[in-house]
């Protein structure tokens, strides 16, 4: 009987041969009929012998009939093979007939639980037949087959690779004569190639194209099956092109599909299939050869066969998808609507033959939306972009995790939702885009096919990211990215081109941004080399002559090579011939060219580029819609042309229009903020150098962006990044534009509203909101949810490291994602407080009304200096009072602080200056201004004694200071002591001072030593009246005794009376690096009660980070006394050095400090700022203020450790009396008299005789 099987097995199996189609990723063998009955067993019971008996017939005859008819003969029939002992030798048998069953069913209705038990009867059929069985090959290959049919449904790679494996042996088990072995080759081919898809192993494409070979070869002539051979070898080869972008695979394949065409007669059920075959691949050789022909063929043959499948063929949508995209692809080249109008109404109609149950409904509903978004990006009708964006979402939701090709749809839609992006500008979308390609590339292994193109989507997306927020975090990641796709596509590889153009692109700008001459040089390598894989008349040529020649036009600004700009121009031009309106990129095209043109009229001065440019512009602007964000950058573009055209004219139209343009850009609302914020700056720049009467608007416009900038959303060190995107000397330019105007009130508003931006942003979190919670109690609560939850991520940890894992990038950008969207409700929140009565000016900056609270003790004096010039602004509660500073310009500020920063650095505790400094000594004081008789006396004493040589200077630190002081006091000083009418030793009321100067980026680092940057300094008279020698100089520490603060605001808030009941003092020493520490905290104890004292760095008591950090919150005093350290390139990593590692300052930001009262930073760098953001007052100092401090004692550079004692003890001592008798344990500190404290303590040590350098950097910071 098993001969008789075997016959009949190979007879019909021969008959029956699978195929691979190029549309589906996978197809397995169809299940081989079944042997005839052989009659009844005499030995087994009815059902087994109805089982064993079962026919072709029978079975179609219950797969057709009702679902209960089949149910009950599959109950009987596992009735019947119970009855059939496990020894028996018809039980394999019945094993495979009863799976068969069960298929037949699983195609019906899909229930696993029906293909699951198929298996486990292969399973046992095959272990029913142990080797040498002699049908143990066709076990093996049933099982084979439905494990890879398990896979197709599940994705489970163990089942494809036991498939594999029961193939590899059904092979082995059969001669090189067998007459079944090209059916079996060819199975495993076709798992084969399905496990490369699933793992992009190349080895098993290679494998899977040998045994294509080996099948066709036992397949010749007019063999039946030999155009099914033919059709899976040139798949396979199709695969591998798209790997490796060999041309010769290509080729071959659509050679073997024209054969199995011509094997094809006109009835054959197979030929509509190879049509549609080799019309896709025509369509994908046509992509890298551009020759037309292979497209009209592709659309010929597609043509055909549709035509072989008129409704209601199964298939007919299949041949509709392939015609579809072929002709949406020939309207790319030729611009022929009727080609998009047919690939559209074809798309529709294949989706509406796929109903939602058809399992390639998802791919048409992708075809569908790719069209519609190529009508879009023609049309610009929004309608057509939402549909396609409606249908790629509805795509991913039937392809739902863990569906094999899940991925295709999540890149798909990420795709329409970026081009939806860069029309509007919503954020959403690019944070959808993120998550979506995140997502995508988290289904796929490292060697996946597809993961080349969403690595270059990912790239894409945080390339926007960049654009939006400016964090360079997201640039690098971007670069990451691209460059990983680049690998994986090497040469010849057919998107290779893609690959080069998106890397070199963002590499052009991360060289906008760092300016790094490596990175401008690789983008021009790489845009080179694509434009040489895109030759004319590719459709994608285009993008690599617009990218080259932006990026030969940087690299001309940095060089000055004319070669390069004469090149880009011409470049530039070409890709406008190759974008046919209405092209959605034309735009782009036309406003690069225009700067290039505009960049050569400044060079050259022909007038006839300049109104080529200005024409250009026009161009580029009138391709775009209304609200489109690429307008924020055209018209600013525009603006800054028609301003040179006016520059060379003085034609008053020239200047209206282009303010007009300027203010187009400013109120685009949908741009990136750091574009609207460049477009205000210039539109700013230019209005004020004009006189135009919107400077004061633009300049307000710049200074309102700054918050978006530094939004809430992100964590401290990016919101820092935020605002070094050129917002430095902003508030003082306009303060200075509103002096000029008249305006000193408006002046004060705006150095208030543009300086301190970070910690402004950052107390917002935590304005008290009492009043709101009478009124609007609902608000009052929500705006504390966000507040806190913006707070705490705003600590959040942004770094990466290089083993850091996809999964945990992915959660950044989700967290990312998270809190932009807080920040949206944090702003829709605020805003509907505002909309209540009485809270209009809710967390709005505040007006002078306001500020003017702060002079109530007297007047408050702001020394502004700006690139126009300096200017002092009194105010009093009656007003502002404008004193022009005619002699203090930015020059002079910028000599002065560049001979502090000598007198300051480790040389200047020496008598000589070192060979290397002395020539810009020198030149630095013959620079400086003479005022007046007394300082031109001191300035020839200095170079008649260092005499004329360079070489002969021997200057000490000390006459520096002096020298500088001198200068402060005639130019700027003196004129603000007269104007206040202060005396010496006069009782007058407290008064306020904030000096306000612009410092160039390389030395505002020290531009606190005199004139102290961006800080209120609170003026009080020395109460005890000291003589003063007529035989010395004055100086204003004779009139005042100075406070500072970074921002007026910060100087109104009110102190918090001291209990003695929760009172506590926190001192931390470092005595075994800094001995004289141990004196210091002696010094304290003399003065402070000891139940007050929490102390450490003492025996017993380590000084660590952990100890320090739990004992803040709730101390009213702090003293440090330890090193301090100033990181200039992140001041939030600025720190206090304990025993066990660093007090960070974003550290002590997360504390909250309810009972801080003072602060001392007895260590060095403590109030040095950031050298690229002096405005911000990113110091320990200032974040201790901003934590909740009311004062802080800090240093301005290094101090020595023998000082700390001494102003300790006269700190202390002050600080800690009331009334003049010691301080007893009922009774609280002072705090009010912190800066008279540190006044006296200052002068005590100075009256010792120490040097400038040793008592000069002490301040007083806040109240």
């Amino acid at each position: 009987m098993a001969n008789f099987f075997t016959h009949l097995y190979q007879r019909l199996t021969t008959n029956t041969q699978a195929t691979i189609r190029p549309s589906q990723s996978t197809n397995r063998h169809k299940q081989s009929s079944l042997t005839p009955a052989v009659g009844p067993l005499n030995d087994l019971p009815p059902e087994a012998n109805e089982l064993l008996s079962l026919t072709p017939g029978r079975i179609q005859q219950l797969q057709s009939g009702q679902s209960t008819e089949l149910e009950a003969a599959i109950s009987s029939f596992r009735t019947g093979l119970a009855q059939i002992p496990v020894q028996h030798p018809e039980r394999p048998w019945a094993c495979n007939y009863l799976a068969i069953v069960l298929m037949k069913r699983f195609d019906l209705s899909g229930g696993h639980e029906g293909l699951n038990e198929a298996i486990a009867l292969h399973r046992e059929a095959l272990d029913l037949r142990p080797p040498p069985h002699p049908d143990r090959f066709m076990s093996l290959d049933k099982l084979a087959d439905i494990l890879k049919t398990r896979f197709d449904l599940l994705g489970q790679l163990e089942d494809l690779n036991q498939s594999i494996s029961f193939y590899q042996e059904t092979i082995a088990l059969l001669p090189i004569s067998h007459p079944l072995r090209s059916k079996f080759l060819n199975n495993l081919a076709i798992a084969r190639v399905a496990r490369f898809q699933e793992l992009g192993q190349r080895e098993d494409l290679d494998i899977s194209i040998l045994l294509h070979q080996d099948v066709l070869a036992l397949r010749p002539g007019r063999h039946p099956g030999r155009s099914a051979a033919l059709i899976n070898l040139a798949h396979s080869l199709v695969t591998r092109f798209e790997q490796s972008g060999q041309l010769n695979d290509l080729d071959k394949s659509i050679s073997f599909y024209q054969e199995a065409i011509a094997l094809q007669p006109a009835r054959h059920p197979d030929r509509s299939q190879s049509l549609n075959s080799l019309g896709s691949v025509l369509v994908t050789r046509f992509e890298q050869s551009n020759q037309l022909e292979d497209l009209d063929r592709s659309i010929s043959f597609s043509e055909e066969a549709l035509a072989l499948r008129p409704a209601p063929h199964p298939d007919r949508s299949q041949s509709l998808n392939i015609l579809a995209n072929a002709l949406a692809l020939r309207f790319e080249q030729l611009n022929q609507l009727d080609d998009l109008d047919r690939s559209i109404s074809f798309s529709e109609e294949a989706l509406a033959l796929r109903p939602a149950s058809h399992p390639n409904r998802s791919q048409s509903l992708i075809n569908l939306a790719n069209a519609l978004a190529l009508r879009f990006s023609q049309s610009g009708q929004r309608a057509d972009l939402d549909k396609s964006i409606s249908f790629s979402q509805d795509a991913l939701a039937l392809r739902p995790a863990p569906h094999p090709d899940r991925h295709i749809p999540l890149g798909n839609l990420a795709r329409m939702l970026r081009i939806r992006f860069d029309q509007s500008g919503q954020r959403e979308d690019l944070d959808q885009v993120t998550a979506l390609n995140h997502e995508a590339l988290g289904l796929l292994p490292a060697t996946h096919p597809s993961r080349s193109r969403l690595l270059d989507g990912l790239g894409s997306a945080l390339e926007r990211e960049f654009q939006q927020s400016g964090q360079r975090a997201d640039l690098d990641k971007s670069i990451s990215f691209h460059e990983e796709a680049l690998a994986l596509r090497p040469a010849g590889h057919p998107d290779r081109s893609m690959s080069l153009h998106l890397l070199a692109t963002i590499l052009r700008t991360r060289f906008q941004q760092l300016g790094q001459r490596e990175d401008l040089e690789r983008s021009i390598s790489f845009h080179r080399e694509a434009l040489a894989l895109r030759p004319a008349p590719r459709v994608d040529r285009w993008t690599s002559l617009n990218s080259l020649a932006n990026a030969l036009m940087m690299r001309f600004h940095r060089s000055r090579q004319h070669e390069d700009l004469d090149q880009s121009i011409p470049l530039y031009r070409e890709a406008i011939a190759l974008q046919s309106a209405p092209h959605r990129d034309r735009f782009s095209t036309f406003n690069n060219l225009a700067n290039a043109l505009t960049t050569r009229f400044q060079q050259s001065g022909a007038r006839e580029d300049l109104d080529q440019a200005i024409s250009a512009y026009y161009e580029a602007l009138d391709q775009l819609v209304s609200g489109q964000p690429p307008i924020c950058s055209t018209s600013a573009n525009l603006g800054r042309a028609l301003m040179l055209a006016y520059d060379s004219s003085h034609d008053s139209e020239y200047l209206e229009t282009a303010m007009a343009r300027f203010r187009v850009a400013v109120t685009c609302e949908f741009a990136p903020t750091h574009e609207r914020f460049k477009a205000a700056k210039l539109w700013a720049s230019q209005a004020d150098k004009s006189s135009h009467a919107s400077a004061l608007d633009a300049y307000q416009t710049a200074i309102e962006l700054l918050p978006r900038l530094a939004m809430l959303a992100l964590d401290l060190k990016s919101r820092r990044e935020a605002l070094t995107s050129g917002t430095d000397g902003l508030a003082r330019n306009a303060a200075a534009c509103a002096i000029r105007s008249g305006q000193s009130d408006k002046a004060v508003e705006l150095l208030e509203e543009g300086r301190a931006v970070f910690w402004s942003q950052a107390l917002q979190l935590r304005t008290p909101m009492d009043d709101l919670r009478d009124v609007k109690p609902e608000l009052e609560k929500e705006l504390k949810r966000i507040s806190l939850a913006l707070e705490t991520g705003s600590l959040r940890d942004e770094s990466m490291g290089p083993s850091d894992a996809a999964q945990k990038e992915m959660s950044m950008e989700q967290e990312a994602i998270h809190f932009r969207r807080l920040n949206d409700e944090w702003v829709a929140t605020v805003e509907k407080v505002r909309q209540l009565n009485g809270f209009q000016d809710f967390m709005r900056p505040s007006r002078l009304s306001s500020l003017q609270a702060a002079t109530k003790d007297g007047p408050l004096v702001i020394l502004n200096t700006s690139i126009s010039g300096s200017d002092a602004l009194i105010m009093t509660l009656h007003g502002v009072e404008h004193i022009p500073l005619p002699d203090l310009g930015i020059e002079e500020v910028h000599n002065l602080v560049k001979l502090i920063q000598h007198a300051t650095t480790p040389w200047g505790k020496r008598s000589f200056l070192p060979e290397a400094d002395r020539a810009e000594i020198e030149g630095n004081l013959q620079r400086m201004p003479v005022f007046s008789g007394p300082l031109k006396i001191l300035k020839q004493s200095l170079m008649a004694r260092h005499g004329r040589r360079v070489s002969n200077i021997r200057m000490q630190a000390e006459e520096i200071f002096q020298h500088v002081l001198a200068v402060l006091w005639v130019s700027a000083v003196e004129p603000i002591v007269r104007s206040l009418k202060l005396s010496v030793c006069s009782f007058l009321l407290t008064q306020f001072l904030c000096f306000d100067l612009i410092i160039s980026p390389e030395i505002r680092n020290t531009a606190k030593f005199m004139l102290v940057s961006h800080w209120t300094i609170r003026v009080s008279p020395n109460t005890r009246g000291r003589n003063i020698p007529h035989c010395r100089a004055v100086t204003i520490s004779d009139y005042i005794v100075s406070s500072y603060a970074p921002t007026i605001t910060a100087a109104l808030r009110t102190a918090t009376p001291l209990s003695t009941a929760s009172f506590k003092m926190l001192v931390v020493i470092q005595p075994e690096t800094l001995p004289y520490t141990t004196k210091e905290l002696q010094k304290i104890e003399a003065h402070v009660p000891s139940e007050f004292l929490v102390r450490f760095g003492t025996p017993g008591a380590p000084a660590s980070v952990a100890e320090a950090v739990s004992h803040l919150p709730p101390a009213s005093i702090a003293h440090f006394a330890y090193h301090g350290h100033q990181d200039v390139k992140n001041p939030l990593d600025s720190a206090l050095i304990l025993e066990d590692g660093e007090l960070k300052v974003s550290r002590i930001m997360q504390q909250p400090m309810p009972n801080a009262s003072l602060a001392f930073l007895c260590a060095c760098e403590t109030a040095m700022g950031d050298k690229y953001l002096p405005d911000e007052a990113m110091h320990l100092g200032a974040t201790l203020l901003f934590a909740g401090f009311r004062g802080v004692v800090a240093t301005m550079w290094s101090m020595s450790d023998v000082d700390g004692p001494e102003i300790a003890d006269k700190f202390y001592e002050i600080l800690f009396k009331t009334n003049d008798s010691t301080m007893t344990s009922t009774s609280r500190p002072d705090t009010n008299q912190t800066a008279r404290a540190l006044y006296l303590a200052v002068a005590k040590l100075r009256a010792e005789g120490v040097s400038f350098a040793r008592w000069v950097p002490f301040v007083h910071l806040g109240r």
